[in-house]
């Protein structure tokens, strides 16, 4: 951990170095730079680590992906990474002692760097209380956002019943990089921590981002605690806060208009708007490898039978089955745009529908998917709901086809909808000739602890898997 904090502190550092080297001549001790004005925290706000956020692999995990043993494209399984492997085939061991996990490790690099914001930026000079406390609320939402993808990734799901006892991420909210023998707050502990973050955020985030969508704005903050709240259950305050976002930003990118320019390419193969030039995107944060899971899997057979491969513009653009001069036999994922892992006006619209299902009110919730399939499917024809289950069903489907491979989202909703028996699956995956399973309710839905932190807290519990 104390290697994670310096080096995100020398990266800040030397920012900070080369934005106003002047104003500490004579002042401060040579080589040494302390932020003083508010412009400081907030180049912070612009470095480059805090553009990112999550991971991809989790994906593997998950009923979304299929790989082959051997491969021309993907390389397939065998040629995989061994922490994928071991992902793809649900063993207990995911990463090595010499290996990084770097969901977690760039996770608690990124929360350092907002701790230093919330911390000291209230005490910087040159700016009106008002601006500051407009960085220091960006610097909350985006620990906030860390944490929820971290308690969601390494704990159980949020249960009411157990969340004050089960064991979730450690809880770290200073700047201190010495800190020895870190522990595990509950759940409970990170999510109340998430909402305190997100509460108070809520007043200051500018109406809309600051520059670009890299930066936090009200439609995100509400967005995020519609999240936090679908995760957690509560389905009314998730609506509430849905429709809150949407009113701030409620923007949908027609693709119908967009294309394949030339099948053969990898990198410009469709032109799909693209970061803040795609108006759905109201939070960006790009995945470790910006075109996260592209031309590396293979859609299951269920998750690529969800789609209309003649109307749906998703599949039409984002999968192929030619790639540079190869035609492959299954549906490849090759978008080859930047993976959007933060924030995206789609998820709110699925949110909100989700929510009116669960509350009763299938037409609410139809005609939130509906308005966001007018924006992706070639002469579409309005979907209509029997029930309140089958409206539901029809928005979570509507919810994977959507957010395929974004992030943990699609691990995060097995496991929430694991707990309910008329949503619980099993996972089956077959690797080298073996099929491997993952049940509902498995522990290795859980990510493990990475071995290098449980060797520098010994104390720390890890994941039973």
């Amino acid at each position: 951990m104390k290697t994670i904090y310096y080096n995100v502190l020398v990266y800040c550092l030397g920012i900070l170095t080369c934005t106003s080297c002047n104003d500490f001549l004579d002042i401060k001790p040579k080589g040494v730079v302390i932020p003083e004005k508010c412009e400081h925290y907030e180049t912070l706000l612009n470095f480059a680590q805090l553009m990112k956020s999550s991971d991809s692999y989790p994906n593997y995990m998950t009923d979304d992906v299929f790989l082959p043993d051997k491969d021309a494209v993907t390389g397939g399984y065998q040629t995989l990474e061994l922490p994928l492997q071991r992902l793809y085939s649900f063993q207990s061991e995911v990463f090595g002692d010499g290996e990084k996990d770097g969901l977690w490790s760039y996770s608690y690099n990124r929360i350092y760097t907002y701790n230093v914001i919330i911390q000291e930026v209230m005490d910087s000079k040159d700016a009106s209380e008002e601006h500051k406390k407009q960085v220091k609320a960006e610097a909350l939402m985006g620990r906030a956002f860390e944490y929820l993808t971290l308690v969601n990734a390494y704990a159980n799901h949020y249960d009411p019943a157990t969340a004050a006892t089960d064991p979730g991420v450690p809880l770290l909210l200073d700047q201190e990089i010495n800190k020895k023998d870190l522990q595990r707050a509950t759940v409970q502990a990170v999510y109340d921590q998430i909402k305190a973050d997100l509460d108070e955020a809520a007043t200051y985030l500018p109406e809309k981002p600051v520059r670009n969508a890299f930066r936090a704005s009200k439609p995100v903050g509400f967005g995020l605690l519609a999240r936090m709240y679908l995760y957690m259950g509560d389905y009314p305050k998730a609506l509430e806060n849905a429709r809150k976002s949407l009113e701030h930003n409620a923007a949908l990118l027609d693709m119908k208009p967009y294309i394949v320019v030339n099948p053969k390419r990898y990198i410009g193969r469709i032109n799909v708007p693209q970061r803040d030039q795609n108006p759905e995107n109201i939070y960006i944060r790009l995945a470790p490898y910006v075109f996260g899971l592209s031309t590396k899997v293979y859609g299951s057979e269920e998750l690529i039978g969800l789609y209309d491969k003649e109307k749906d513009k998703r599949f039409l653009l984002y999968f192929t089955k030619q790639i540079g001069s190869i035609t492959t036999e299954y549906d490849l994922w090759a978008p080859f745009i930047y993976a959007n892992m933060a924030v995206s006006t789609p998820e709110i619209y699925l949110i909100a529908a989700e929510c009116e299902a669960r509350l009763g009110n299938k037409e609410q919730a139809i005609s939130y998917i509906n308005k966001l399939r007018d924006h992706r499917i070639i002469d579409h024809t309005p979907l209509t709901a029997e029930n309140d289950e089958d409206a539901l069903r029809k928005v979570l489907d509507e919810r994977r086809r959507e957010m395929v491979f974004q992030g943990c989202n699609r691990l995060i909703d097995l496991k929430r909808l694991n707990r309910e028996p008329r949503f619980a699956k099993t996972i089956v995956h077959e690797a080298n000739g073996v099929k491997y399973t993952l049940a509902p309710g498995d522990p290795k839905y859980i990510l493990p602890i990475p071995p290098s932190v449980l060797r520098f807290n010994p104390n720390m519990t890890p994941n039973k898997r």
